[in-house]
């Protein structure tokens, strides 16, 4: 088939939840069908993996760098009018333009976009029944949850994204042939909030590179001799990491440290935020490394302290996957299929979080728990054996083959407009 895979983020480097997802999703797709990816970069650091993106696609390849300018301007007109932020934000007529050329140039059997805010660039322009949007978790529901945990006009500003937003996913899913989420807890919270969708929507898990987060790889250790480092990894201007990590560091860790004086909390991760990168005893926020594996590797334990959390925490599963005893909170692990005190630790409230991470670290269950959590990843948590499912969907997917009176082609390629560099 000729898929069109529409992307808010650049899938590459698979560097962050999001774009792990992407990433795997796109090369899966593109063993077996003609990929034509297009795709907005809001970082400009990503457009030097360009190259390495399109040798990954087999279409056509379009990159789209976001101007700060300009999206401020569509964030403010679509204030103004009633319309979600964030589809504004990844928004612009290039993109538009390109699928439409596109769309003269071939016949596009399936559409997959990855995000809701995507699903605005095919509106009216291809058979909805025909395409897959992949929302992963429920996003509304995310802007719902910082309004809850934020006061001011900036409360009033998340909940009013957490409508518009839903309005738009509610819509989407209704019109879409199949939308997905990233685990059963996500699908059924947008089922029981847009009922009326629920017969088309699944659930398609992530996994985790088995052999890339191997706990038989050697890796040199980043932590100085003597101490007994506690890892959380992720993005770290991220909001949710950021306060998670903030909360262990200030609620959690002295409890740690009382009972194991060595104890250290590492938050490795890139673009750490102002508030975290505050000076707090027996705490070392990285910056962003090379490579998260020799910190996971040498863990005494990871932690995944998040208070607020959508989707499913890659970096409990990459925890796991490296045979470490990880320590989540509800929020954190909610998305996953685990069992806690058998596959990892989950506690909530900062005294017993803290029980938690001392047993993790030093407790004579830790390497079971360990043990446990690397096979329950190895059962459950694989990549191709997942994606199973999506193929099944895009089979499912009615083929109209009249859609179009363009002049299409099913193979080859054209010299459509590149991204400017």
């Amino acid at each position: 088939m000729n898929i069109l895979f529409l992307c808010h983020r650049i899938p590459y480097p698979p560097d962050k939840g999001e774009k792990i997802r992407a990433y795997n999703i796109l090369t899966h797709l593109a063993k077996k069908h003609v990929v034509h990816l297009a795709a907005f970069v809001d970082d400009p650091a990503d457009m030097a993996h360009a190259a390495k993106l399109r040798e990954l696609v087999n279409g056509e390849c379009l990159l789209v760098p976001l101007s700060r300018t300009a999206t401020l301007l569509r964030m403010a007109h679509a204030f103004a009018t009633g319309r979600p932020l964030t589809t504004s934000y990844f928004a612009g007529r290039r993109m538009s333009r390109w699928i439409g050329e596109l769309f003269k140039t071939y016949y596009i059997d399936r559409a997959f976009l990855f995000s809701s805010a995507m699903a605005p660039l095919l509106s009216g322009r291809f058979p909805p029944a025909r395409a897959i949007l992949d929302m992963v978790d429920v996003d509304s529901d995310k802007w719902r949850q910082y309004a809850d945990a934020t006061r001011g006009p900036k409360a009033w500003v998340f909940r009013r994204e957490a409508k518009t937003l839903f309005a738009l996913e509610r819509k989407a899913a209704a019109a879409f042939g199949s939308t997905l989420f990233v685990s059963p807890f996500e699908a059924q919270t947008f089922a029981d909030m847009a009922p009326e969708t629920r017969a088309r929507v699944h659930c398609v898990a992530n996994g985790v590179d088995h052999k890339l987060y191997s706990p038989t790889d050697s890796h040199p250790s980043p932590f100085p001799t003597g101490e007994l480092p506690i890892v959380m990894v992720g993005t770290m201007d991220y909001r949710p990491n950021f306060e998670g990590a903030i909360w262990f560091a200030e609620k959690v860790l002295p409890i740690v440290r009382a009972v194991l004086p060595a104890a250290r909390f590492y938050a490795v991760g890139a673009k750490p935020a102002a508030q975290l990168r505050k000076s707090r005893e027996g705490v070392i926020v990285t910056g962003r490394v090379d490579d998260i594996r020799p910190y996971v590797a040498h863990a005494a334990a990871v932690v995944a302290p998040l208070k607020l959390a959508r989707g499913v925490q890659n970096k409990v599963l990459e925890g796991m996957a490296m045979q470490k005893p990880v320590v989540a909170t509800g929020p954190a692990s909610r998305g996953l299929d685990v069992a806690p005190g058998v596959d990892l630790f989950v506690e909530d409230e900062p005294h017993r979080f803290a029980e938690a991470v001392i047993a993790a670290a030093t407790g004579p269950d830790r390497a079971r728990i360990a043990a446990n959590g690397r096979r329950r990843v190895e059962r459950d948590y694989d990549w191709e054996r997942n994606l199973a499912e999506l193929d099944r969907l895009l089979e499912r997917q009615p083929r109209l083959e009249t859609y179009s009176t363009a002049n299409v082609r099913s193979t080859g390629r054209l010299p459509l407009e590149e991204s400017a560099e």
